[in-house]
């Protein structure tokens, strides 16, 4: 089956809108939700992303992983005995007379749901049993914003796991149970490529749901880092060697995935001082439990990295957050190298990291100041024009603008009418 290609910043805009689309479908058109997979190397965010699109829609969230599913039972439910029952209820009639009013449908019961009626019921079987499943633990209950049931790792389960799944993707429910209203069913896996413990999937299997490979996108994991607070350093240097870091070499190997940097990075964070000889190899010795890096690439640009004194970066809080002047000291230096020479390398990293910092600012639960970002892109138009060092040029200043407010329209369009920012984007 051929796949379509996409982008990690396009995978939110697309279960965003399947999830609105299979609420149409199921509520007015009365058809089943459609299910969707996301195909893609190992750790660049796939779970990542969808239980962050369930948090925002504050949407039940069920993660099953597919691997670790040892018998079909575990999906699908244990079998139960059901028995068919005529239910009558008792009631009185005008003269206070209590009369069993028989209704009309037969219905299938559990022993338990049999002992569970109250004693104004009365149950009678009529002799006729039925083997079923009970549903099982994980399946989700009701919620009125909406489930997201996400198959995770779904091609490294067996095949007898993944064959009693097929009903469930498509139909949305297996013999006696049913998923709750408003589910979609997302499925992460890894290309069949060679490099992964994967079972393919045939065509009667891939045509049960939409099905996209995933491309690692860095601007999508840059926002990512920013707003759940990756060490700035590292930030840094994953702008600066992505393409050396993240993609695979003509025999298909890679130093690392973003998800085992991230793990990384967690390990460096309470190393404070990186460009000590001691801190250095310490790092070096950390990097190689982490990354496949037998002839020493990563120490490499690592070191060299250290060497650029590119973790010693202003970061963007501090371009935000700090007093105008020790905010333009740290951005001259940072911007100027020692021959008084401007770093337009440097000035554009500083730039995406401003406008991730910002976004991430603007989507916390925190009141946040608007004018303090006004007032701050103000700074860095007017800095130039009073006397001091050209610190990002229009083009930059005109892309953090666009940014910024296009992401964050309601809570950022009073800045468009600033006069001095009006005249950059004109």
């Amino acid at each position: 089956m051929t796949t379509t290609t996409i982008r990690m910043t396009e995978v939110k805009d697309l279960l965003n809108y399947t999830i609105d689309n299979n609420k149409v479908l199921e509520d007015e058109m009365h058809i089943t939700p459609i299910g969707i997979a996301f195909q893609a190397e190992a750790g660049i965010g796939k779970t990542s992303v969808v239980k962050q699109v369930a948090e925002e829609r504050n949407m039940g969230f069920t993660k099953i992983n597919v691997a670790q599913m040892d018998e079909v039972g575990d999906i699908i439910g244990y079998p139960i005995t059901e028995y068919e029952c005529q239910i009558a209820k008792k009631v009185k009639d005008a003269d206070g007379n209590v009369k069993a009013q028989i209704l009309p449908n037969k219905v299938w019961l559990t022993g338990k749901q049999i002992d569970s009626y109250d004693k104004n019921t009365l149950i009678r079987q009529t002799g006729k049993t039925r083997m079923s499943y009970a549903k099982p633990a994980w399946v989700p209950e009701y919620n009125e914003n909406g489930n997201i049931l996400l198959l995770d790792d779904y091609t490294r389960g067996t095949k007898s796991i993944t064959q009693a799944l097929m009903d469930l993707i498509w139909e949305h429910k297996y013999i006696s149970w049913t998923l709750p209203k408003h589910t979609t069913v997302v499925l992460t896996t890894n290309p069949d490529n060679g490099n992964y413990n994967v079972i393919g999937q045939d065509e009667a299997e891939q045509t049960r749901y939409l099905l996209y490979d995933v491309m690692f996108d860095l601007d999508a994991w840059a926002r990512w880092a920013e707003k759940e607070n990756v060490d700035g350093r590292c930030i840094n240097f994953v702008l600066s060697y992505h393409e050396q870091l993240f993609n695979a070499d003509a025999d298909g190997n890679r130093i690392c995935n973003p998800r085992s940097f991230v793990m990384f990075t967690n390990m460096i964070r309470s190393i404070k001082n990186w460009d000590t000889p001691e801190s250095l190899s310490f790092i070096n010795t950390i990097s190689k439990g982490c990354f496949k890096d037998e002839g020493g690439k990563f120490s490499s640009m690592f070191n060299l990295f250290i060497r650029n004194k590119m973790h010693l970066l202003v970061q963007p809080k501090e371009m935000l957050l700090d007093g105008w002047n020790t905010a333009k000291d740290k951005l001259e230096n940072t911007l100027y190298d020692s021959d008084g020479k401007y770093r337009p390398d440097i000035a554009s990293l500083l730039e995406r990291r401003f406008i991730n910092y910002v976004n991430s600012w603007l989507d916390s639960p925190e009141k946040t100041p608007v004018s303090t970002i006004t007032n701050r892109l103000i700074d860095f138009i007017d800095n130039e024009e009073k006397g001091g060092k050209m610190l990002f040029s229009k083009d930059l200043i005109y892309h953090m603008v666009k940014s910024i407010t296009s992401d964050h329209k309601n809570q950022t369009n009073k800045l468009l009418f600033e006069p001095k920012i009006a005249m950059i984007i004109s």
